[in-house]
Order: C-alpha cells, then sequence, then structure tokens
C-alpha cells in the first residue's frame, strides 16, 4: 500500500494557558475578523498516514464512516461493513504509521489503530441478494426518484457503489493515492475473473449548500463566492463531470460535518448528499481531473 504524508490542524492545548492569558485571548478574539480568528488554527503537526487493507479489527472504525455517510438511513451498516472487509483485497483504510523508534503505550496504540479514513467499492449487481445491499438500492431509488431503475434493471450493467470517507479535518490530498490504489485493485481484481468489471459507479458525496437567498448571496454566487461547501473537495470535479441524479438534504438526521454557534447575519448551510453517477470509462479521467484540481 502508498504511503503518503498529510498535516492536519492542531488545537491549542488549554492546560498550558494561565487563566489571564485565557482573558486576554478571549478579549482580543472579540476584536479580531473572521479571517484572524481563522488563523489561529495555521499551527500544524506533522502525522503520516498510510493505506492498509481492511480487516476484521477495524469493523466499528469503518462502521462509523459508513454511519457519516448514510446518517439515519434504513441500512443494515453491519452488513455493509462486513462485506468492505471481506473482500479486503479492493480498498483501503486509512490509519496513522507507526514509529517502530517511540515506545509503544496502550494510548498511543488506539490512536495508531484508529480507521481514518476508507476508500472502497462494493458491487451493487453482484451482491444484490445480500439484505443491506437491497436496502442500498432501495436508499438510492428513492434518492433519486427511481432514475437508477432502468440502470439496475439492466442486468448488462454491473454497477460500484464508492465509498471515499474520512474524519473531516483530513486535507483531501490524501485522496489521490488512495482512489489511485483503488483503480489499480480493480485492474487486478478484473484481470483475476474476480466481479469487479464495472460498466458504472455510484457516489455518494457530502455538501453544504448556502440557505441564504436574498440579493447578498445572490451577489456572492455571481462573484464567485463559495454557495457549496465540500466536505471532500476532491468530489467537485467528479460531480462536474459526472451526471447528477439526486440532491437531498439531511438537515433533519443531525449532520454535524459543520457545526458551529450562527448570527443572524452569517452564512448558513444546509448538510445534503448528492448522487452522482459515472461510467468506469470516465475513472482515469476523473483522476487526472482531480489530481488538476487539488494542484
Amino acid at each position: 500500500m502508498a504511503n503518503f504524508n498529510t498535516k492536519r490542524p492542531m488545537e491549542e492545548d488549554s492546560s498550558d494557558s494561565s487563566e489571564e492569558e485565557e482573558e486576554e485571548n478571549d478579549s482580543q478574539d472579540e476584536e479580531m475578523g473572521e479571517d484572524e480568528q481563522l488563523g489561529e488554527n495555521d499551527r500544524e503537526i506533522q502525522v503520516d498516514f498510510e493505506g492498509q487493507s481492511p480487516i476484521a479489527e477495524d469493523f466499528h472504525g469503518i462502521k462509523s464512516l459508513m454511519h457519516q455517510l448514510f446518517l439515519k438511513a434504513h441500512i443494515n451498516l453491519s452488513g455493509l461493513t462486513e462485506l468492505i472487509i471481506q473482500q479486503n483485497y479492493i480498498g483501503s483504510i486509512l490509519q496513522q504509521c507507526v514509529d517502530n523508534d517511540e515506545p509503544d503505550s496502550d494510548d498511543e496504540g488506539n490512536s495508531l489503530d484508529e480507521v481514518f479514513g476508507i476508500t472502497s467499492v462494493i458491487n451493487l449487481t453482484h451482491h444484490k441478494d445480500v439484505e443491506c445491499i437491497k436496502e442500498v438500492k432501495k436508499y438510492l431509488l428513492e434518492k433519486t426518484q427511481k432514475k437508477l431503475s432502468g440502470l439496475f434493471d439492466d442486468p448488462s450493467n454491473q454497477i460500484g457503489l464508492i465509498f471515499n470517507e474520512r474524519f473531516i479535518n483530513i486535507p483531501p490530498q490524501v485522496s489521490v493515492p488512495l482512489l489511485e490504489n483503488l483503480c489499480k485493485e480493480i485492474d487486478e481484481a478484473k484481470k483475476s475473473g474476480k466481479p469487479f468489471d464495472f460498466t458504472h459507479f455510484i457516489l455518494i458525496s457530502k455538501l453544504h449548500e448556502s440557505t441564504r437567498k436574498d440579493p447578498e448571496s445572490r451577489k456572492k454566487k455571481v462573484k464567485g463566492g463559495a454557495t457549496i461547501l465540500w466536505v471532500n473537495a476532491e468530489e467537485e470535479p467528479i460531480s462536474e463531470m459526472g451526471e447528477i441524479l439526486g440532491e437531498y438534504s439531511v438537515r433533519s438526521e443531525s449532520d454535524a460535518a459543520v457545526s458551529g454557534t450562527w448570527d443572524e447575519d452569517d452564512e448558513q448551510f444546509d448538510p445534503k448528499r448528492r448522487i452522482v453517477l459515472i461510467t468506469a470509462k470516465q475513472l482515469p479521467e476523473v483522476l487526472i481531473k482531480i489530481k488538476e484540481f487539488l494542484e
């Protein structure tokens, strides 16, 4: 599996500050603008991540990431997670690299074993009789107003559902080696006769769309201001290249990917999911577009 480095924001440790310093910081925060406040998290630590084949011990971490995507949908996430682990020759989990020079400890061991992301694909056609896949297909049909019916009903189609989930504070650049590795593993599995000769791929993207409909919001959109925030930035070019079959709010399901205390004049965002369809032939070009987009 490919190794790669990323940087993640680090919040200040409040235990190192005195009460006097905290009061002074609070006073300064009130006078600071939004850009300056964001700068407080500019401090970074170097964290090495690596892709690993999913194993049974990763069950709870992967299931948690599945819940992050599907929230309160009526889908057996345990069954879905087991399928991902059973086909562990396809896909990768994201874990922190182990530094063999550092002494072991229970706390460090728990952190190093944590699943920070999952990149994989499930063949919805091949597993059509599995109960959790039936639930996934029902979910997709409902959310696309049955636009996928023809695709699912055609026996010549092999449809893959791509999972591209990770913790929200991990930069999108980590997606490139993970997706590249996924494509290589799909090709290898296909050559060995395994059921990964896909014709189409479905991706469920997480995004947040501005809820403001006033003239100021429209002005910002015309000037190129962001009215959509992508949880996984690399999925924006996928959406542009693919066919959007459905988009729906998940606000009622308590999606907390973008949170905070909102003032009346603040831009507010509605958490949504977008279902995108691409063909298998588009996948190599999609990877190229993602790389260009993230440069």
